[in-house]
């Protein structure tokens, strides 16, 4: 008896997940291999860049050799060995860079040769194969290629013929390299390169203008922020040295207002000596120092000019310095104020060259020759006052050197004090009038502080100090009690149970290292205090004290915010001036073209609206100008035009002689105001071709 039996066969199809796996697979080893073909193609650009700084640095450090061989020379010495460190940092960079690049080809043909495997497997064959050193070259060779190319040529270009000739090269030599590259790709073998070439090479000059106007508006905006940088600079340092200078004069005032009785005689006489020292070689400090020594030493303030005069002759004429000068001055006067004329009054004088005999020989010589020897004894027998012989050598030396001042004044040297002085005097100034004016802001502040209000800060300030204090005190009564905790186990009640209890597992394990005499017992010990430490640390953060003091803080931060966002003026200031910094050549272009209405008359306003005029500069009178309305009427000319005085234009428009005939011409008159009509047009079409012909 037959019998029917069925058979239930499963099959599963390992086969299609197999194909799906590898399919996969070799989808990442793709984009594995555009990220390590990628990261190829920056090694390359980065080792090329390398390759040019490195020859520079090899040729620097062989020039710094050279130049130290011959001289031996400390400095040279060190330069040297800069150029050597900066060579070998670059060789450095560069190898280490190669041998990335080399690791990444490895990766590259590893990858590949998984790549293949994977696709044999799955059935690709050669047509992957194929795709995947399209891919290959399409991600390196070629870019690595032009790379190279625009680099080196650029580098030559660069040096022969600077920086703008090779950017416009670069980017022209680049453009025609992708341009050729792409138009072969997508065109026909010979005409698409040709005209991907002559594409890439219009896109490339056009580049690199762009850039080379770039940098030329980056120096046009550098130039512009070191101007002002410059100015406001010269303005402070110049507000410096006048209130330097100013308060220095201020203190010689009070000074020369004891000397001369009152306040306005020293102002008269200090502002008189100003002007005194930018005619003479003297500065101002040397002939405050001078006259000073001179009223101490009984000259009248009437005299000190003539006085002043006559050393300063003499002083230049025998070559002495300020302090020489300083010194014949109060030789003058203590030999003044003495009754006779002794050897020792004179010896000063004599030992900076002055004539002292014969000035006195001539002094004495009114009814008969007086000889110098006589002179001399009539001194050792103290026959000669003190007056007479300071008058006699005074006279004598105003005399004999009159002029001489002058004459320094006129070198390079005096008119370089001459300028300096004239400088001081300048800035002085500034300083006189800042202080003047800071002197009414320091007596407010100092009512401010010294008044009811600085009581109440003092107060405040008290309190400030007190807390501040408190914080500290707490930081620290927190380490202490932390670290004794875990150093003797007595632990402070102003821990928390659970900091409590970690102290002193901390004090247990501290003893037994204590006890251990163990190598690592002082290790292990200076551990558990420094945690002990951090505890301290924790535990102040979360005290009420320093918790007040964060929220006051968070709180200050706030009001600023709500503060600054009240008006835009509070925190725009360095934003606002960022904006103008970064407007370049263009902006100054446009800005000078426009027409200032403001500095126009209302008349000449209405006039200038009424003539086409724009805000961006005159308008453009292509078809002429039939009168000027105003002076400075601006207006853009163009090539071929011209413009006539204003005789040519008056005679121009008197000269009616020239005769026009009419001709060929029809005109259809439908009605009567057709006529007018007719006669106007002419007359317009007269006059612009009367103007054109011109």
């Amino acid at each position: 008896m037959s019998r029917d039996i069925s058979i239930n066969i499963s099959a599963q199809d390992n086969y299609t997940q197999a194909i799906t796996t590898i399919r996969n697979a070799n989808q990442s080893f793709s984009k594995d291999l555009t990220g390590l073909s990628s990261k190829l193609d920056a090694l390359n650009k980065t080792k090329i860049s390398l390759k040019v700084d490195m020859d520079k640095a090899q040729q620097t450090l062989q020039k710094a050799e050279k130049q130290f061989a011959s001289t031996r020379d400390a400095f040279d010495k060190m330069f040297m060995e800069l150029s050597n460190a900066n060579y070998e940092n670059v060789r450095r960079n560069f190898d280490l860079v190669s041998d990335s690049a080399h690791q990444a080809e490895k990766d590259i043909l590893s990858l590949t040769g998984a790549i293949s495997k994977s696709e044999h497997r799955a059935g690709a064959g050669w047509s992957t194969g194929k795709s995947l050193l399209g891919e290959l070259a399409t991600a390196g060779a070629g870019k690595l290629l032009e790379d190279t190319v625009t680099q080196i040529a650029n580098a030559h270009v660069t040096s022969a013929y600077g920086s703008d000739a090779g950017t416009m090269f670069q980017n022209a030599l680049s453009g025609v390299i992708s341009g050729a590259a792409i138009g072969s790709a997508v065109g026909p073998p010979v005409i698409g390169t040709v005209a991907g070439i002559a594409a890439g090479l219009g896109l490339g000059l056009i580049n690199g203008t762009t850039s080379i106007n770039n940098k030329k508006d980056d120096a046009f905006k550098d130039y512009v922020q070191e101007q002002y940088n410059t100015i406001k600079q010269s303005q402070e340092d110049t507000l410096a040295h006048g209130i330097s200078i100013a308060g220095n004069r201020e203190q010689k005032q009070l000074s020369f207002g004891t000397l001369l009785g009152s306040d306005a005689a020293a102002k008269d006489f200090l502002a008189e000596m100003a002007g005194f020292a930018v005619a003479t070689p003297f500065d101002y400090d040397q002939l405050a120092t001078i006259s000073k020594t001179m009223i101490e030493n009984g000259y009248k303030q009437d005299e000190l000019f003539e006085e002043l005069t006559k050393i300063g002759d003499a002083g230049t004429a025998l070559g002495m310095s300020s302090e020489d000068m300083n010194y014949v001055a109060a030789s003058l006067g203590r030999l003044r104020s003495s009754e006779q004329t002794t050897q020792a009054l004179l010896n000063p004088l004599l030992e900076r060259r002055i004539p002292v005999w014969e000035s006195l020989a001539k002094a004495f010589s009114v009814t008969e020759t007086v000889t110098e020897a006589e002179v001399q004894e009539m001194v050792s027998t103290g026959k000669i006052s003190g007056v007479e012989a300071a008058k006699a050598i005074a006279d004598y030396m105003g005399a004999e050197y009159a002029g001489n001042m002058d004459k320094l004044n006129q070198s390079y040297q005096g008119l370089t004090s001459n300028l300096e002085n004239a400088r001081d005097n300048m800035d002085a100034a500034m300083g006189e009038g800042f202080a003047e004016e800071r002197k009414k802001g320091l007596q407010a502040q100092t009512d401010y502080f010294e008044g009811e209000s600085g009581e109440k800060l003092k107060e405040a300030n008290r309190m400030i100090g007190e807390w501040r204090a408190s914080l500290e005190n707490l930081s620290e009564q927190y380490e202490r009690d932390a670290v004794t905790a875990v150093m003797t186990g007595d632990i402070s009640s102003i821990f928390s149970d659970d900091i409590k209890n970690r102290l002193m597992g901390l004090y247990e394990e501290y003893t037994e290292y204590a006890s251990s005499n163990s190598e690592e017992a002082g290790a292990k010990m200076g551990g558990l205090l420094a945690e002990a430490q951090a505890i301290a640390q924790d535990e102040y953060n979360a005290s009420d004290g320093a918790q007040l003091m964060i929220d006051s803080n968070k709180k200050l931060v706030g009001r600023i915010r709500n503060d600054a966002a009240l008006r835009d003026e509070y925190h725009n200031a360095g934003y606002e001036m960022g904006l103008v910094f970064s407007r370049g050549a263009a902006s100054a272009i446009a800005e000078n073209s426009v027409v200032k209405l403001d500095s126009l008359t209302d008349e000449e306003r209405e006039l200038y609206k009424q003539y086409g005029g724009s805000m961006r500069g005159g308008r453009k009178q292509a078809y002429g100008l039939s009168y000027v309305p105003y002076n400075n009427f601006p207006a853009l000319l163009h090539e071929g035009e011209r413009v006539l005085t204003a005789s040519e234009a008056r005679a121009l428009k008197g000269s009616g002689s020239s005769t026009i005939s009419i001709t060929g011409n029809s005109f259809i008159i439908r009605e009567e105001a057709d006529i007018s009509k007719v006669a106007r047009e002419l007359a317009r079409n007269l006059t612009r071709a009367s103007a054109l012909a011109i």
